[in-house]
């Protein structure tokens, strides 16, 4: 476009570079907890999808599903059969077990969650508070070294299917347990 003066109306390359810096200086923190907030809801919706899986799973009478706490490392043959995204494969796309907040080292192995593994082969109708019981959490639980993966805090999944998230002081640390040769 040009005035009527003959003069090109715009910007030029150099004045939208020098906004766009400026603009991503002022709003870089808030850029970075969009995309903080964004990682954990998609992470609770992951976790709600699996919830819903394992529900529709137990609501044919079949028991929680038997796996491991979190899969070992390294994967072993005879272990596969209790690494939750196998199991529930075909019922679950596998891309649900991975957290976007998580570490690559971690999405790496296929399931960001760990899994209560104390409920596994027992039926819902078994467990007296499905509501205040964990199924699965975000796998930051394990290590204090670990940051929260979600603004300072973690996400659970309950029996009962719904999912809430919260802050690391309120989260408890689990070890991850001996798993036996099987």
């Amino acid at each position: 476009m040009f005035s009527r003066r003959g003069r090109r109306a715009g910007f030029t390359a150099a004045e939208v570079l020098t906004v766009t810096a400026i603009l991503t200086g002022l709003g870089g923190g808030a850029f970075v907890n969009v995309t903080s907030q964004a990682h954990k809801t998609t992470c609770q919706q992951h976790l709600r999808q699996i919830g819903m899986a394992i529900q529709m799973r137990t609501m044919t009478g079949e028991p929680l599903p038997r796996a491991w706490f979190y899969p070992p490392d390294p994967p072993h043959p005879n272990r596969e059969k209790y690494h939750l995204a196998k199991v529930m494969a075909g019922e679950v796309p596998p891309q649900m077990f991975i957290c976007p907040a998580a570490p690559q080292a971690i999405r790496q192995r296929g399931i960001c969650y760990v899994y209560n593994d104390k409920l596994g082969g027992k039926t819902i109708d078994e467990i007296p508070n499905p509501a205040a019981t964990w199924l699965m959490m975000d796998i930051n639980v394990v290590s204090p070294n670990v940051p929260p993966a979600h603004n300072g805090g973690c996400n659970v999944l309950f029996l009962d299917g719904h999912v809430k998230w919260y802050p690391a002081s309120q989260l408890p640390r689990f070890k991850l347990p001996e798993q036996d040769e099987e």
